[in-house]
């Protein structure tokens, strides 16, 4: 294996890195910086670009996919080059065998990588996690977004930073990776699969990019140039929703409140990125098919309809407003028991129960007072309401449904989902913010009081 320092550091690519990694507005002398390096020439190249800069402690990670033959040579190539650099290196094995059926391949490869590394981010406590993707990755991506209608985030490719995985090969091409691999006499894997033109990246950049810039040298920059440009754009755009239009809606991070008739003011575009904002998805691809299904919702006003995206949010028309709500998964919420004078969280609401000598009853908003000593022998559990439940409300004599008393509070379908009561023994005592039975009202013969506290760490119907 050739390494050759003094032929990197005089190279004119070098000096252009080295230039861009001081200028960085995010990297910092002495970050700890994981490379994930394959072998292959792009990742070798960044290692052997960043290990000369002597600007950053780093590590080496590799993943062995097991996929191909050659994937235990790459491995051992990979772990004698960080041994001839003298960096830490550390690997993961994956398991071909369990592939999830539902995704492909590379897709699987994809998360179990940046899982890894994720991983290995928290157990070395580094800074950053770099890649070796350089423009042609970034015009081949855009082309792929392209042909998949993927939206305004799709037109921008590849970020150079993310959260806290950064690209700092973006601004060269393949070309220039391949002529300083050359002058500096690099050794490196080949990967026989990226001559497969049945995957359709491999097809973009054999049988359209390359011939494309063949014909016009320029074309992965301006490609490059243009993904930039669609990426400040982007930028533009969210900082007049963040701006102008968020502060007119209600929310708080797990829910939001708008009136239908102020998303239907905005054009479709605006209108797409004002949810994927609030829904925390500003920085994830939709597909053509969720883009379309989103903007069909906005528009298609039904007073109950419902639509979960794929993050496990919710969204709901009710009446003139929209509603918005990230939704936990219900059926694995137990229920809790509670006891007096001792705070409980439960979905996304605090709920005490608070003990006195008798006082007056309480009137305000998600406050109750009830007979303690109705209450104070039994087993008391909060947990989500369900078919068949019944109660009967303060001030009534029939028994009711909880699903009917919902319903004629005007509860919205989402905000049902994650309704929870308070049960003594196994018997409906509260329904959580909204009305006490009425066999624990204070009556005269009431000689301790309890408090029922509840306080919705998320907005609610008012």
């Amino acid at each position: 294996m050739i390494f050759n320092k003094s032929l990197i550091v005089k190279d004119p690519l070098f000096k252009k890195f080295q230039e861009k990694i001081k200028n960085s507005v995010y990297l910092k002398s002495n970050d700890k910086v994981i490379v994930a390096v394959s072998g292959g020439m792009d990742s070798v190249a960044l290692i052997t670009l960043l290990y000369a800069t002597n600007f950053f402690h780093l590590l080496v990670a590799h993943i062995n996919h097991d996929l191909r033959k050659e994937s235990d040579d790459d491995q051992l190539f990979v772990q004698d080059l960080s041994k001839l650099l003298n960096i830490p290196f550390f690997f993961k094995r994956l398991n071909p065998e369990l592939i999830n059926k539902s995704i492909s391949i590379e897709e699987w490869a994809r998360i179990k990588r940046y899982s890894f590394l994720n991983d290995l981010m928290v157990q070395t406590k580094s800074n950053w996690i770099m890649t070796g993707h350089h423009a042609n990755d970034q015009a081949e991506t855009v082309l792929m977004n392209l042909s998949n209608q993927a939206g305004v985030l799709g037109l921008r490719g590849i970020a150079k930073q993310k959260k806290k995985i950064v690209r700092p090969l973006l601004d060269f091409t393949k070309k220039e990776i391949i002529e300083f691999s050359k002058r500096t006499s690099l050794s490196y894997k080949e990967d026989l699969t990226n001559s497969d033109i049945t995957r359709t990246r491999n097809f973009i950049r054999h049988e359209i990019i390359k011939p494309w810039e063949d014909q016009t040298s320029s074309i992965i920059k301006c490609i490059a140039n243009s993904a930039q440009y669609f990426e400040e754009w982007r930028i533009a755009l969210d900082v007049l929703i963040k701006n102008l239009i968020i502060p007119n809606i209600t929310k708080s991070e797990t829910m939001f409140k708008m009136p239908v008739k102020l998303i239907k003011k905005l054009p479709k575009m605006a209108q797409l990125r004002l949810v994927q904002i609030l829904i925390n998805q500003e920085n994830d691809l939709w597909s053509k098919h969720q883009l379309q299904m989103l903007y069909q919702f906005l528009n298609k006003n039904e007073t109950g309809k419902l639509i979960k995206l794929s993050n496990n949010w919710y969204l709901l028309h009710d009446r003139e407003m929209l509603i918005g709500q990230e939704q936990l998964i219900i059926t694995e919420v137990k229920a809790i028991e509670i006891f007096p004078n001792k705070q409980v969280n439960y979905i996304n609401n605090r709920i005490e129960i608070a003990v006195f000598s008798k006082i007056d009853n309480i009137k305000e908003k998600f406050i109750e007072s009830v007979d303690w000593s109705k209450l104070k022998n039994r087993k008391l559990e909060i947990r989500i309401w369900k078919n068949g439940d019944t109660f009967i409300p303060l001030g009534m004599k029939g028994r009711q449904k909880v699903s009917d008393y919902l319903i004629n509070e005007k509860v919205d379908r989402i905000s049902k989902l994650s309704q929870c009561v308070l049960t003594a023994d196994g018997k409906i005592a509260w329904v959580c913010g909204m009305r006490i039975s009425d066999w624990v009202k204070i009556t005269d013969a009431t000689f301790e009081t309890a408090i029922l506290i509840f306080s919705p760490m998320s907005i609610r119907n008012n």
